[in-house]
């Protein structure tokens, strides 16, 4: 079996294809049986995987690392069907519920919108399945956030959003921060000042209370929310409500705070400064920054959406320039989300 799979990593990688999931797991079975007693990895050991998936999603360009994923939840799928210890499953459920969250946002990165939406309400089952109230919430919360991002119906992002806090009861984490981010997302896109400022003090009061280990460099990005993130959730809306001043302090802030691998969060923090100075009247060199920042990493639905938003909201002179023209062609093909 271990001959086998060897020969089947060899072809694939010979072919420059993907290599099929469960062959590192025939590869590894033998060693690993004679370390632990027992085949697969442990749950302990799935955190610290995740925590890198977490990583690498945040410093490469969109739709990378959807196959390691994908080979990682095909891996923990296995080992669940053969697990009987209700502590064991517990925690299997746990990481499948993350992964099945990084899926769909690869599955976005990717444009495939119909396998991405399977991928979160799977995510959604596995962390209801667990009864950890935290997850259940950081589940709904990404889920909500990237069905903003992707255009999906404003009510069901409305009810992901109201679903989470309703979970949190209250209690603050990163993820009900996120859930209050969302909600001024959706709301500032709707031209809702009033209601955009409440949402923007429910997240503030929610990251002043948030415990210090969510603001650290040894929790993954995916269940962190540092004072760059916050400083984001702030600027974005500022900048959709034409609040500009308000909208280049927080942009500014989160830039120089912001960890400069995280690429894809750079050219996002870039384009919401560009999109305030087209609203600011502007506009031709907040073309140019878009097209720069576009140019410079991959178009993702993140951004594409933002973009597509700054050419809404010209005036028709603006949507006339050769810039303008140009920046449409840039986000004409497929995109990815990516962070």
């Amino acid at each position: 079996m271990e001959r086998r799979a060897v020969m089947q990593i060899l072809a694939a990688i010979g072919a420059g294809a993907a290599i099929p999931p469960g062959t590192w797991d025939a590869l590894f079975s033998g060693v690993e049986r004679t370390i632990s007693g027992r085949s697969g990895i442990d749950v302990d050991d799935w955190a610290e995987i995740i925590w890198e998936h977490d990583f690498a999603y945040y410093t490469n360009p969109p739709g990378t690392v959807f196959q390691t994923i994908a080979s990682d939840f095909a891996e923990v799928s296995t080992v669940l069907k053969r697990t009987s210890s209700a502590t064991a499953r517990s925690g299997l459920l746990r990481v499948s519920a993350q992964l099945a969250v990084l899926m769909g946002m690869e599955l976005s990165d990717l444009g495939d919108q119909g396998a991405s939406l399977r991928s979160w309400r799977l995510a959604r089952r596995a962390a209801d399945a667990t009864g950890d109230r935290e997850l259940r919430v950081w589940a709904r919360g990404w889920e909500a956030e990237y069905g903003f991002w992707v255009g999906r119906p404003a009510p069901v992002v409305a009810k992901l959003t109201n679903d989470a806090i309703e979970i949190a009861d209250g209690v603050p984490s990163r993820s009900l921060a996120e859930a209050h981010m969302v909600q001024a997302f959706l709301l500032a896109s709707q031209g809702d000042k009033e209601r955009t400022h409440a949402a923007l003090g429910d997240l503030r009061r929610t990251f002043d209370a948030l415990p210090d280990s969510v603001d650290s460099d040894h929790t993954s990005p995916l269940w962190s929310f540092r004072a760059w993130a916050q400083s984001w959730a702030l600027g974005y809306p500022y900048a959709l409500i034409g609040e500009t001043r308000e909208a280049v302090d927080a942009t500014e802030q989160a830039r120089t705070l912001c960890p400069p691998a995280f690429h894809g969060n750079v050219a996002n923090l870039s384009l919401v400064h560009a999109l305030t100075q087209t609203r600011d009247r502007d506009v031709d060199q907040g073309l140019q920054q878009a097209i720069t920042t576009a140019q410079a990493w991959p178009i993702s639905t993140i951004r594409s959406r933002i973009i597509g938003q700054m050419l809404d909201g010209l005036p028709e002179k603006g949507r006339a320039l050769d810039a303008a023209r140009e920046l449409r062609a840039l986000t004409a093909g497929p995109t990815g989300t990516g962070e």
